[in-house]
């Protein structure tokens, strides 16, 4: 019997297993040519370096890189000379649990016993979610198969406060009328107080502001850069592209404001850059120095203490409470989505849920 003949098709292969064998050799050819070919020795933490230099240094804020870099330090003490292509589910969840306890001289700079933990949930997850991104890279661009962060279990202590510092609608009447009055050259700190109570800005979003931002027709603030207190007094880019946004403020601040400009022509203050609050000294007041003011208030008008960050708070808690949207309140905060600004104001917004809880009731009792 004849066997049935086979003819090579346009490719000059006979059967269609053949193609198919030709065209993976083909696609691995060019596999090995890429990264996927990545050296199977490489260290996951040259690794993390290697993805830190291509993704993130240069294009962060300074302090931002910090912390990554911080990252790359933990990884380079916890995991020496662990190989990318060795890292494994359970390494990883060793090595988060090491973070989460700290070594020996942390725990015992702190007295702590058993397996309390050394360092806060906040810090846990901000290095997890470093090395987590990092780790999606390199799964993507086929330098490893699975994501071994996948499903980690991350520990860590509350922190300091699980509870938002804000002030009371009582006390931050208090702080306003305080800090509107006697405006003076010698104490813009105040007058920082003031701006950040009344808009909600970041501290080094106020110490940022220059007159251009200042719209007095438009009654509105500028919010487009900030304030690097700590690599230099000069400016930086907004803490996200989102922080950037125009804030309507109300003619009490715009008042104050213009008086302070007064001050600052009739003194010839040398300020090339026209910055807002500009001392006599030629100076923007430090976060310290407004933080040891609110201090000097708690103390003299019988507020709660609170910091500079806690004015923001504040702001928000005063605009949730009288009923103002929140896509609105995050918008005015320079939240990339509403998403966040829930996330921070949860326990506020259950308080409102409770509130509603019981009008709802009480509206739903009278139908009867």
């Amino acid at each position: 019997m004849v066997g049935k003949r086979h003819f090579k098709n346009k490719n000059g292969f006979s059967r269609k297993k053949e193609a198919e064998q030709w065209a993976n050799r083909l696609e691995q050819s060019k596999f090995d040519k890429s990264i996927g070919k990545a050296d199977p020795t490489i260290l996951f933490e040259d690794y993390y370096q290697e993805w830190l230099n291509t993704y993130k240094i240069g294009k962060l804020a300074r302090i931002t890189e910090q912390e990554y870099r911080y990252t790359h330090k933990q990884i380079e003490t916890l995991l020496p000379h662990v190989k990318l292509s060795e890292m494994t589910r359970l390494r990883y969840q060793q090595f988060i649990n090491d973070f989460v306890h700290g070594d020996e001289t942390q725990r015992a700079s702190r007295h702590l016993n058993g397996d309390e933990p050394y360092h806060s949930k906040a810090s846990v997850e901000k290095l997890h979610g470093h090395i987590h991104a990092a780790v999606i890279d390199a799964v993507a661009d086929g330098l490893i198969k699975s994501d071994f962060c996948f499903h980690v279990e991350l520990g860590g202590h509350a922190g300091k406060s699980t509870q938002l510092k804000y002030l009371e609608l009582d006390d931050m009447k208090k702080l306003a009328t305080e800090v509107n009055t006697n405006i003076k050259l010698s104490s813009t700190s105040k007058s920082m107080i003031y701006t950040g109570l009344l808009t909600g800005m970041r501290v080094a979003e106020v110490s940022a502001l220059t007159w251009s931002d200042v719209d007095w027709n438009k009654k509105t603030i500028r919010v487009n850069k900030s304030w690097d207190y700590v690599y230099g007094q000069k400016f930086k880019r907004t803490k996200t592209v989102s922080s950037i946004r125009t804030i309507s403020v109300t003619d009490k601040l715009l008042n104050h404001l213009k008086q302070l400009h007064s001050l600052q022509m009739a003194a010839q203050l040398d300020n090339p850059d026209h910055l807002v609050f500009m001392n006599q000294r030629g100076r923007i007041p430090s976060p310290g120095a407004c933080d040891s003011l609110l201090k000097k208030y708690h103390k003299e008008l019988g507020i709660k203490r609170i910091s500079f960050h806690g004015l923001r708070h504040t702001h928000a808690n005063y605009l949730l409470y009288s009923g103002v949207k929140m896509e609105y309140i995050s918008k005015r905060l320079g939240h990339k989505n509403t998403a966040i600004t829930r996330n921070i104001y949860a326990h506020l917004l259950e308080a409102d849920q409770s509130i509603e809880d019981d009008r709802t009731l009480t509206a739903l009792t009278k139908i009867n």
